[in-house]
């Protein structure tokens, strides 16, 4: 497994942490600034939010997308811009979106200068440049319009322009701000002599050259504060027909230059074009100069890969790389980088459609291809996915618009499964290679893979990034389901579990595997986030245990070993038929006396028990499934004591979206009289 190959590498470069300024970083892998073309009307759309979240991790840091600083600005369709208000607020919960991941987000401010088409420009006006010569037109078929050169009493205006930029970058919630400065943009097209023939201030020798560029910088730090302010630069870069007779003397002012700005943040350098060595491409590593003079953070950029990337951080040539292309392709690029994993390939026909989902939010993660082994029956939700992180939310926004509290409850089934539901048609994963016994059900479970040892971290750390994943999606807590014959159970139950290793045998040992995901679950979200089902006494799937009230009890001692742990939510023994009724048992008193936190109880409650359960403080909260189901507003019911509405088993696991799902009638509807009471 790679998770395994992973504990055995020696420490990761890429993987270590870096402060920059006064932001803590937690590892050196750094989204690169990627032209997406999904910004409808040059606003920035909701579907942004999912694709910058997919790609924060905590402590890591995003650049975004080339972002306009003025409506001349702009080049390309759909592409976002920073200078309205609307855009503003459309940038607000996309950066909120980042920052709840807990990663830094910086908003590249960028003018394209010629780079541009009469059709972008306001009033179908010529681009502005530092020139008025055309960029020769080249494979790409795409043909700028000629240039209008900027008089140089217009030079302030776009000065201002980045400026007002980054104070509105930061007001929508940025951590700072990256002034492009490379390829071939309005900053480089000023900066380099094949695109700057001008013969005021801003032109001639490679200060008057450099002008503007500085200009933009000194409006931009005496605005947001140089801790806030990179500057990304290609001195090396031939893009968009702009390039330099000596880059090394140009790349070399800049960086002194940036180095007169006490505290400036950050570098961010692209590399030469890549050499043919040996038929490969191969970095030529031509940024040592520059990163020899900079005092700052320094960024490198440019066709790196994971080796490459782990090289130059270790031999002190760059602090952070900055990746594209993988990034695009590898939403979870960073923990692909820590495990060495295996790489999605990146779509090059889809980077800049304007579709919100394809080549855009679609790439899966890496542990997309392992978690759906949780599933076992058809249609069931999960959240192991950025797709179904997103779908959750306006659920539980509709739950909490309610005022009331929820909880996602977070199960693996292990062998209650079919090959037909796990991936690749694999047997299901459990604490054993036996089969569950045919029932009545007529469903027949097939004939599981025992878990190796060295698998069970990977299925802990499922559980660990569902309840990240779950908090992201607004739940209020988790609920651990260790109850009804699924994978936690079956560890714990000596009927299931015929290991041999640490996690057979002796009930410390079978009780094992739940506690090293509930100890997974409380450090990423809190003890006071976390709640657990369990059912000592159930024989649900085969799965039994010899002496369920020590089981229980020895669950429960562990469960107050984590202070402020939230709940646990027991499950009643089977009814017992008493003068032809059946009736609970109460076999929960003395897992109620043992656990210090909040106990719900559950199995077959109705109103007169439940609240005879809480007079009586065997219980602090009674759950109701079926009764609930049948009765959407069943607190109220029992508040008045109302007759309740029957509900009807046959509908159940069906798929319709209504049938027995969200018709069962409200006590206050006209139509009540049509219900049926138990």
């Amino acid at each position: 497994m790679v998770q395994a190959q992973a504990a055995t590498e020696a420490a990761i470069p890429l993987m270590a942490p870096y402060k920059m300024g006064r932001f803590e970083l937690f590892h050196r892998v750094v989204l690169a600034p990627l032209t997406r073309c999904r910004s409808y009307g040059h606003v920035p759309q909701p579907h942004a939010a999912v694709y910058y979240s997919q790609r924060a991790t905590n402590g890591g840091l995003l650049i975004s997308e080339s972002t306009g600083v003025s409506a001349t600005g702009e080049g390309y369709p759909e592409i976002p811009g920073v200078w309205t208000r609307q855009q503003v607020e459309a940038w607000k919960p996309i950066v909120d979106a980042v920052h709840r991941k807990g990663a830094l987000f910086f908003c590249q401010l960028a003018h394209v200068g010629r780079a541009s088409t009469n059709d972008f420009q306001p009033n179908g006006q010529a681009p502005i440049s530092s020139t008025d010569k055309q960029i020769t037109p080249d494979d790409s078929h795409m043909v700028y319009s000629k240039p209008r050169r900027l008089r140089t009493d217009e030079i302030p205006q776009i000065v201002d322009d980045f400026r007002v930029a980054a104070r509105n970058a930061i007001e929508a919630g940025f951590d700072g701000v990256e002034i492009h400065g490379a390829h071939g943009y309005l900053i480089d097209q000023f900066m380099k002599d094949s695109a700057n023939d001008r013969t005021d201030q801003y032109g001639g020798s490679l200060e008057n050259r450099c002008r503007f560029a500085v200009e933009v910088i000194d409006a931009v730090v005496a605005e947001v504060g140089a801790d806030r302010v990179g500057v990304r630069l290609s001195p090396y870069i031939d893009f968009m027909d702009c390039f330099d007779s000596d880059p090394e003397a140009l790349g070399s002012y800049m960086v002194q230059r940036l180095n007169k700005y006490p505290g400036l943040l950050y570098c961010h350098m692209v590399e030469p074009r890549m050499a043919i060595v040996e038929g490969r491409r191969k970095i030529t590593h031509g940024l040592l100069p520059f990163r020899k003079q900079f005092n700052g953070t320094f960024i490198a950029s440019g066709g790196y890969d994971r080796e490459e990337g782990n090289k130059v951080v270790d031999d002190g040539y760059a602090d952070l790389v900055a990746y594209g292309r993988l990034f695009l392709g590898n939403p979870d690029l960073p923990r692909r980088f820590e495990l060495n994993a295996p790489l999605n390939k990146y779509d090059r026909s889809t980077f800049y459609t304007h579709n919100s989902v394809v080549g855009y939010t679609d790439y899966p993660f890496l542990e997309e291809k392992k978690e759906d082994s949780a599933t076992g029956y058809p249609d069931t939700p999960g959240i192991w996915t950025q797709q179904q992180v997103e779908a959750w939310k306006p659920i539980v926004d509709a739950v909490h618009r309610k005022g009331a509290l929820f909880f996602c409850q977070l199960w693996h089934v292990g062998r209650v499964s079919t090959n037909e539901y796990q991936p690749d048609g694999q047997a299901p994963i459990s604490s054993t290679d036996r089969q569950i016994t045919p029932d009545d059900s007529g469903i027949v479970y097939s004939k599981p893979r025992r878990l190796r040892t060295e698998e069970i971290p990977q299925t802990i750390d499922d559980f660990r990034r569902a309840a990240r994943n779950a908090i992201e999606a607004g739940f209020d807590g988790v609920e651990i389901h260790g109850a009804h014959g699924y994978l936690l159970e079956q560890f714990m139950k000596d009927s299931a579990n015929d290991r041999t290793d640490e996690y057979g045998g002796g009930l410390e040992n079978r009780c094992r595997f739940v506690f090293e995901v509930i100890d997974a679950i409380v450090a990423e979200v809190g003890a006071h986030r976390v709640g657990i089902r369990l059912s000592p006494f159930i024989d649900y799937m085969d799965c039994v245990d010899s002496d369920p009230v020590a089981l229980g009890s020895y669950m429960v001692q562990q469960l107050n070993k984590h202070p402020g742990f939230l709940y646990c939510h027991m499950v009643e023994p089977r009814m017992a038929i008493v003068e032809g009724r059946r009736k609970i048992t109460h076999g929960l008193l003395p897992f109620r006396k043992l656990f210090n936190g909040t106990f719900i109880a559950a199995g077959g409650y109705d109103r007169e028990e439940g609240n005879k359960v809480i007079a009586d403080g065997y219980a602090d909260l009674v759950a109701y499934g079926r009764h609930f189901l049948a009765n959407p507003d069943l607190p109220k019911r029992f508040a008045i004591n109302a007759p309740l509405n029957k509900y009807n088993r046959s509908t159940f696991y069906i798929q319709d979206p209504v049938v027995g799902y969200t018709d069962y009638p409200f006590l206050d509807e006209k139509d009540e009289g049509a219900a049926t009471y138990a």
